[in-house]
């Protein structure tokens, strides 16, 4: 059942990545918001290698890429924080285009990859599990201070989206993020490994749509 749910999600992120790159055509490719489409890549990949692994087989090759998939984790996921600061500058307010708020938001990401690498992807041990239909590799134990940089871009997120309420009373974002962030922390047993990546494509769809209405509200 898994295996159609991944393959169901990697099929929504390219459409999703589609819309954006269609809908955002001749516009400012410099935006910080492209960084969200970085991510999105990134996760096409991830979703794709876990519903393809019981067709690859568990070995060397299967583990490499899962490995992969942790380190475009660490350095595409922190990106959003600068996606957060592109999605802030279209309100027009001038803190959010200072040279002081882009390096301090480009330091914070930057501290959030260089942690996120060398205390889990440098430290981190797969095993092979075969779970719901599907083949992928997980940690062997679980690292201490693997959810930080994931607490971090949460909170980013939900203040950008907070802040874009508060402003404008555009509600998604905030939604999006509040559904990913009680989906995560609550125990609830879903028979899928597939739940928090549903949570992660709801979040993506509300990113996306953030977007590219502010995109349309700052050409217009």
């Amino acid at each position: 059942m898994d295996f159609y749910l991944y393959i169901l999600i990697t099929l929504s992120y390219i459409v999703l990545l589609l819309v954006g790159f269609i809908k955002k055509s001749g516009k400012n490719i410099r935006s910080l918001t492209f960084f969200l489409y970085l991510v999105i890549a990134g996760l096409i990949v991830d979703n794709a290698i876990i519903a393809f692994g019981k067709f690859i087989g568990t070995g060397p090759f299967l583990e490499k890429l899962h490995l992969l998939r942790y380190w475009i984790h660490a350095i595409v996921t922190p990106t959003l924080i600068l996606f957060c600061l592109g999605v802030l500058r279209k309100l027009g307010k001038k803190r959010f285009h200072s040279i002081r708020t882009i390096r301090i938001m480009l330091t914070f990401t930057c501290v959030l990859i260089l942690i996120e690498i060398m205390t889990v992807v440098a430290k981190i041990e797969l095993k092979p599990v075969s779970e719901y239909g599907i083949l992928h590799y997980v940690p062997e134990t679980e690292i201490e201070g693997s959810h930080l940089m994931i607490i971090c871009v949460s909170v980013i997120l939900l203040v950008t989206g907070f802040i874009l309420y508060r402003i404008t009373k555009w509600k998604w974002m905030l939604t999006g993020t509040i559904i990913m962030g009680i989906g995560s922390a609550l125990p609830i047993e879903v028979e899928s490994t597939a739940f928090t990546n549903a949570l992660e494509l709801l979040l993506m769809i509300s990113l996306v749509a953030t977007d590219l209405t502010f995109s349309k509200k700052e050409n217009t």
